[in-house]
């Protein structure tokens, strides 16, 4: 079972059977006992469902901090304010939940929680033993799974639908993380070039860049690539060609000029770069992944956590335009 939105937080640590258990299955502890002296107070109201100081306090003491999401609030926020904001969210989920009639019978949550324990080799002495430690009963434990697996199923309907990952968002995201552009990009390039003479007095010099930087204001008002280097090249083989340049990689490069288009992507050129021997300008006409064993080798785990990334954010984009419509009412500062 998944996870919604980003990663949980929890102040407290686990039996290592437990906390394998819970990891695992996406499942996570949230109901505990809690001593007579709280006295407990409405902390916020989402629709007119209440939502107690008791509940962030166990959010805050035994963890997870955030199931879903903190939003509006940074996950670096006062623990009580994420905690309060994070219940929120979770309460609009389970009320859309409702909304969606989605329903989770008590026999599916049984078998899901079998299922769970034989996938892991747990007898239900061991589960509730874990549980045990932690001051929380198996009904408890067997609410929190059927919470869960409702927003889950919520997720499923609402969010994992709008999830569109292509080869191209997975290799971008390799070379983001990995930076390793260098060695396994391959570009088509074109390339504006305007010289300066090894001996060019000061008016020259100035005069040569004024006339790159027309050409790049001339790039910003739209005109063609190709339309640039055919009147502001000092080339006679580049005006003809457009500046075309042979196939190479980023790392074939000089290194003033891999920082320049590195992260440039098609149909994108750069800004002038002043070299000792002239200015230089230069357009994305192709690129391309070339791949490597290493990339392969990690793509599975690359896809899928990039689908979680889009996945916490199309989850936050959701919660945000539900939070605009619902009666939301915070009643305390944190």
């Amino acid at each position: 079972m998944g996870r919604i939105g980003p990663q949980h937080h929890s102040h407290q640590k686990f039996p290592n059977l437990l906390k394998a258990a819970a990891l695992a299955s996406g499942i996570f502890i949230s109901q505990y006992g809690f001593s007579a002296e709280l006295i407990d107070r409405l902390v916020a109201e989402v629709n007119g469902a209440a939502i107690t100081l008791s509940e962030a306090k166990v959010k805050v003491d035994k963890g997870p901090l955030i199931e879903v999401s903190p939003y509006p609030a940074k996950e670096q926020d006062a623990p009580l304010q994420v905690a309060i904001q994070d219940l929120v969210n979770k309460k609009l989920i389970m009320q859309k939940a409702d909304e969606l009639e989605i329903e989770v019978t008590d026999a599916a949550v049984a078998e899901e929680i079998d299922r769970f324990m034989k996938g892991r080799n747990l007898t239900k002495e061991q589960l509730n033993d874990a549980l045990a430690e932690q001051g929380m009963t198996y009904d408890q434990y067997r609410e929190d799974f059927k919470t869960q697996m409702i927003m889950n199923q919520f997720q499923g309907r609402e969010i994992v639908p709008q999830v569109k990952i292509s080869d191209r968002d997975v290799q971008l995201y390799y070379l983001r993380n990995s930076g390793s552009a260098a060695e396994n990009v391959r570009l088509v390039l074109r390339q504006l070039q305007i010289s300066l003479p090894a001996d060019g007095v000061a008016s020259v010099k100035e005069g040569k860049r004024n006339l790159v930087d027309k050409a790049y204001q001339e790039l910003e008002g739209g005109m063609a690539f190709e339309q640039v280097v055919k009147i502001y090249s000092d080339n006679d083989e580049a005006r003809k060609t457009g500046g075309l340049m042979s196939s190479l990689y980023v790392k074939d490069l000089a290194p003033l000029f891999q920082g320049a288009v590195k992260d440039l992507d098609e149909g994108k050129y750069s800004k002038p770069i002043e070299t000792p021997v002239g200015y230089f300008i230069f357009y994305v006409e192709k690129k391309e992944f070339s791949g490597s064993d290493e990339y392969k080798k990690q793509k599975p785990q690359l896809e899928n956590a990039l689908r979680q990334e889009e996945m916490g954010r199309l989850m936050t984009r959701w919660i945000e335009g539900q939070r605009k419509k619902a009666d939301i009412k915070i009643l305390i500062t944190p």
